[in-house]
C-alpha cells in the first residue's frame, strides 16, 4: 500500500485563496494524487494550486455531495485504492496519511469490511476533541482512546475510504446538496450493506464545525446560517421519513431533534432570529413534502 495509491478530493466554496494553499500543501506533502473541485459560483481568479493539482472549476454551487461525486468519479477512473475526503478548512499534520494506512492496514488485516475509516477531529470553535458516535440503538456519544473505534458515521473531512467499497455501495446523495451527506453514507454503508465505519484515536486533526459556537444549557453548540440551518432540518426530516439509510430507532431520534432545531436554532442565533426561524420552518416543510436538492431562501 502506497501513498500515490491513494487520491485525495478538495472540495472547495468560495475559499480563502491563502488558507487553501496551505491545506493543499499540508495535502501534497502526503501524496501527489489531488483533485480540487470548486464549487464557487464565479471564477475565482485569486486561487493558484499548486502545480499538480488537477482542478475541476464547476462554475456553480452543486453541493458537496456532487462535488465530492466528480472528484470520487475522476479518482477511481484513473485508478484510486483509496479516496481520501477533505473540505478547504482542514490542515493536516505530517504523520496523518502514514497512521491513517498503517490503521487501515490493521482493518484490513482483520478482514473487515470497510466503509471508511476516520480521524479523531479537534473542534477549533469548541478547543476540544469531539466525540464520536455509536448506535446502541439510540445515539452514544464517546471520545475515543488510543486504538480502533467502530462509529456509527464520521464527518467526511480526512476520511479514507476504500475504492471497491465506493463501488459496492454507491456514491454520496447529490439531493441532499449539503448537511447529512456523509452521516448518510456511513448509514447505508452500515444498514444497508454491513461495511463498518472506523475511526483511529492515535491520529488527530483540526476541523472547524459551524461557523461559530455559543453557550445552550451547560453546552457549546455549533451555530450556521440560516441556509445550513435550513438543509439540516429538511435532511433530518428527510432521512427520518423517506429513507432507509437509518435504523428505526435513529430515524425516531432525529426527526424529534429536526422538531426541536426548528425552534432552537433561531433562539440561539445571534442575529437575524427571524430568518433563522423562516429557514428551518421552510425546512422543515420541505423535508415532511420529501422537496430535495439546492434552495434558495428569500
Amino acid at each position: 500500500m502506497t501513498h500515490s495509491c491513494v487520491f485525495c478530493i478538495v472540495v472547495t466554496y468560495r475559499p480563502n485563496a491563502a488558507h487553501l494553499l496551505r491545506v493543499l500543501a499540508s495535502i501534497t506533502g502526503h501524496t501527489p494524487r489531488v483533485i480540487l473541485v470548486d464549487n464557487t459560483p464565479e471564477q475565482h481568479s485569486a486561487i493558484t494550486v499548486p502545480k499538480g493539482v488537477q482542478c475541476i472549476t464547476l462554475g456553480k454551487n452543486l453541493g458537496i455531495a456532487a462535488a465530492q461525486n466528480i472528484g470520487i468519479r475522476q479518482a477511481l477512473d484513473q485508478g484510486a485504492e483509496f479516496v481520501w475526503l477533505s473540505d478547504q478548512d482542514t490542515v493536516y499534520p505530517a504523520h496523518f496519511l502514514n497512521a491513517m494506512l498503517q490503521a487501515l492496514g490493521t482493518c484490513q488485516a482483520r478482514g473487515m469490511a470497510l466503509a471508511a475509516l476516520a480521524p479523531s477531529y479537534f473542534d477549533t470553535h469548541k478547543g476540544t476533541v469531539q466525540a464520536f458516535v455509536r448506535h446502541a440503538p439510540f445515539t452514544q456519544f464517546f471520545t475515543p482512546q488510543s486504538g480502533l473505534h467502530p462509529v456509527s458515521h464520521a464527518i467526511a473531512s480526512g476520511t479514507l475510504i476504500p475504492s471497491q467499497t465506493l463501488r459496492t455501495i454507491g456514491l454520496m446523495q447529490e439531493s441532499l446538496f449539503i448537511d447529512w451527506v456523509d452521516l448518510e453514507w456511513c448509514w447505508r454503508a452500515k444498514n444497508q450493506y454491513g461495511y463498518q465505519t472506523m475511526c483511529t484515536g492515535d491520529v488527530v486533526i483540526e476541523h472547524t464545525m459551524g461557523d461559530a459556537s455559543v453557550q445552550f444549557l451547560g453546552k457549546k453548540v455549533s451555530i450556521r446560517s440560516p441556509l445550513r440551518h435550513y438543509y439540516m432540518v429538511r435532511n433530518a426530516i428527510h432521512i427520518a421519513l423517506h429513507s432507509r439509510s437509518a435504523t428505526r430507532p435513529i430515524r425516531c431520534e432525529i426527526f424529534a431533534k429536526a422538531l426541536a432545531w426548528t425552534l432552537i436554532f433561531p433562539l440561539i442565533a445571534t442575529s437575524h432570529k427571524s430568518q433563522h426561524l423562516q429557514a428551518t420552518l421552510t425546512g422543515l416543510w420541505d423535508g415532511l413534502r420529501n422537496r430535495m436538492g439546492p434552495k434558495t431562501l428569500i
